[in-house]
């Protein structure tokens, strides 16, 4: 046990608010909730300042007492509450998300050399002859992996090679406390904000083509079942010799007939086919195992020229060009997987990627659910990934698919680092696992590359004194890794929002997505949005079922369940708040089955499946009186997940699309 004597520092420095008049002076209303408010000013308020503008603070001084409030000094006038730019800087703020690079980092970074040294390539396997490529997103600035593979007599020849940062970022360094502060690069609609300097993260460690740059290179003999034979880690030199798009492989592929032809991807599609084979084979092997794949549709937030959203989308709806981004994913998977287990079987200290079991009771009340929408699962086979695995394939294609994925997905634990590799990834239903191929935007790969060159060079590791420090490391990048996804989450609903705000009085049709205790979450499709209908609109009071999965009115028994379509008219989006607001049209309730819908295995016709029911007249809910003729009326009906503030369930992200950095 330890007393609490002072603290020495506190993280949270800069706040963002609004000014009110008090007495003679003026007080301070923070935005974070979590700050005790009003907030003393002190100092000059700077005449400028206009009602409703939101102000930059520093906090001067913290309270001593429990019943003293904090004084804060006037930093800066950011601007007008509800704008893109203001709104998206608070939460930048709120969560110390820092854009520009103390001046120690950009003086280590402004020293980099410009190219590759020639005496450090001395010292390495040369790579510059194969046609190794890079695969990323048509607006990706930073490329840290790139791919070749070729046929052998009995398998795949894969090679991985994966940008070196380590080499340039030391430990102990201005960049790489910086970059265990930043922890990841977060992305944003219009910009990332990277975790290391552009001179690196954009330019000498990003694997451009044409360019000599040094990698840390995995090289992969896979026999035809998709097991790794044998494999071998090198430190390399290596030279792009393109620079290809998903769009681009899929059509070059024949997946898709969207998106331009693109040259370099054409010239190769004979090493493109081979890469797609292997990746069929490698998640055939994934899948045999129980590897669970969620596939749950992510919204895309599409610019103009001004950055004011003009569309928002799911992203990789089309499902070849999805295919191409799963080629990716799978190489980077068994390469995670190869690296974990070289790691583990040498006893060596690292940094893994961990997935615990879900908790009984969470699967207990998930299988209930499953049951209520007319799904078999026995709670002792949802213990196991492999049974969880058949379920999520033989739903797939019905109506309760996406919104069973998601209820299964939150039933899971947090996936988060730690240097014990016996847990393992319950999800990939992996039993080595951990993050090494993408050094340039998350900390812990660049953890494990030091690890690795330590071991490639025979040098010794302390384990007793390293494997705590990795611990810290470890707990802290899971902490990055939260505030990147809550970041990135909000900043999407403050676009969202804004979007919306030109389609007031329009009605969409979606479907129920979650319940708060203040509403009911609609997901639209199209665009892919979530309304939310506040209760005092529903004149009613209603109370959730036992599974939380249905809404019941105490005076006119309505009930409500998530999956039911409807249809609303927006009537306000809270840019501040990040709310889109609607009022119900249109509700069509639909009766649980009252016969369990079993399955065959292999995922293909339903077996006894009782018809869905729609309620009587009785039961349907009455439209809401319409305030304004509306325009035409737009169809979507994906569910989504609800936005109640909970924590993010992150079992294992796929290789995140990145965006343009915009300067």
């Amino acid at each position: 046990e330890g007393l609490i004597v002072g603290v020495v520092e506190r993280r949270l420095k800069n706040v963002t608010g609004m000014l009110h008049p008090r007495g003679r002076g003026m007080s301070f209303e923070p935005d974070d909730q979590r700050l005790r408010s009003p907030m003393r000013v002190v100092g000059k308020v700077p005449k400028s300042v206009r009602k409703g503008d939101v102000i930059l603070a520093e906090i001067v001084t913290f309270p001593q007492r429990s019943e003293d409030r904090p004084e804060v000094g006037i930093v800066e006038v950011l601007g007008a509450q509800g704008v893109a730019r203001i709104e998206v800087e608070k939460i930048k703020i709120r969560d110390g998300i820092r854009e520009v690079f103390p001046e120690d980092v950009e003086l280590e970074a402004a020293a980099l050399p410009a190219r590759v040294d020639r005496d450090v390539v001395r010292n390495r396997e040369d790579l510059r002859a194969v046609d190794l490529v890079t695969i990323d997103p048509e607006t990706a600035r930073d490329h840290d992996d790139a791919i070749w593979v070729e046929r052998i007599q009995k398998g795949f020849r894969l090679i991985v090679a994966i940008a070196d940062v380590s080499h340039y970022v030391t430990e102990g360094s201005p960049m790489d406390r910086e970059a265990i502060s930043r922890g990841t690069s977060v992305y944003l609609p219009d910009r990332a904000i990277p975790m290391l300097p552009p001179e690196l993260s954009t330019n000498l460690a990003s694997l451009v083509p044409n360019r000599d740059r040094l990698c840390m290179a995995v090289e992969m003999h896979i026999d035809e079942k998709g097991h790794v034979s044998s494999h071998r880690i090198f430190e390399a030199v290596m030279r792009s010799h393109g620079k290809l798009y998903y769009e681009g492989v899929a059509r070059a592929l024949g997946l898709t007939d969207k998106g331009p032809h693109q040259p370099s991807a054409e010239k190769r599609v004979k090493t493109l086919k081979i890469l797609l084979d292997l990746s069929q084979r490698l998640r055939a092997r994934r899948q045999k195992r129980g590897s669970l794949d969620f596939d749950l549709p992510e919204g895309k937030i599409v610019l103009d020229e001004h950055g004011e959203p003009k569309e928002i989308v799911q992203s990789r709806k089309d499902p070849g060009i999805r295919q191409a981004y799963r080629i990716v994913e799978d190489m980077m998977l068994v390469t995670n997987e190869t690296v974990a287990a070289h790691i583990k079987r040498h006893a060596a200290p690292g940094v893994f990627r961990v997935h615990g079991k879900p908790d009984p009771e969470r699967i207990s009340m998930f299988c209930q659910v499953a049951k209520s929408f007319g799904y078999e699962l026995e709670e002792e086979a949802a213990s196991t990934p492999k049974q969880l695995s058949q379920f999520l394939r033989r739903i797939e294609g019905t109506d309760e698919a996406s919104l069973l994925r998601y209820l299964l997905l939150r039933a899971m634990q947090q996936a988060i680092y730690d240097t014990d590799p016996t847990t393992g990834h319950f999800a990939l239903a992996a039993k080595d696992y951990l993050h090494f191929t993408s050094p340039i935007r998350r900390y812990p790969d660049l953890l494990v590359h030091r690890v690795l060159r330590s071991m490639i060079r025979n040098e010794s590791l302390d384990s007793a004194s390293l494997r705590p420090r990795l611990q810290r490391f470890a707990a802290q990048a899971s902490e990055s890794e939260r505030r990147a996804m809550i970041v990135e989450r909000d900043v999407m609903d403050v676009y969202r929002t804004i979007y919306m705000q030109k389609h007031i009085g329009e009605e969409f049709e979606g479907r129920i997505s979650g319940f708060a205790p203040f509403g009911i979450y609609i997901q639209l499709a199209d665009p892919f949005v979530s309304v939310l209908l506040q209760f005092e609109q529903l004149e009613d009071r209603y109370e959730p079922d036992d599974l939380g999965i249905r809404l019941i009115g105490a005076r006119t028994a309505q009930i409500f369940t998530m999956n039911d379509p409807v249809t609303v008219r927006i009537e306000d989006a809270n840019v501040q708040a990040r709310d889109v607001i609607g009022s119900l049209l249109e509700h069509q309730p639909a009766e649980a089955p009252t016969q369990v819908r079993r399955m065959q295995r292999s995922g293909g016709k339903e077996r006894g499946r009782a018809p869905k029911k729609r309620g009587d007249a009785g039961q349907e809910r009455k439209a809401a009186p319409r305030k304004r003729p509306g325009p035409k009326k737009k169809r979507g009906s994906q569910p989504k997940k609800r936005r109640d503030n909970s924590k993010t369930r992150n079992v294992e992200p796929r290789k995140r699309p990145r965006r343009t950095r915009r300067k």
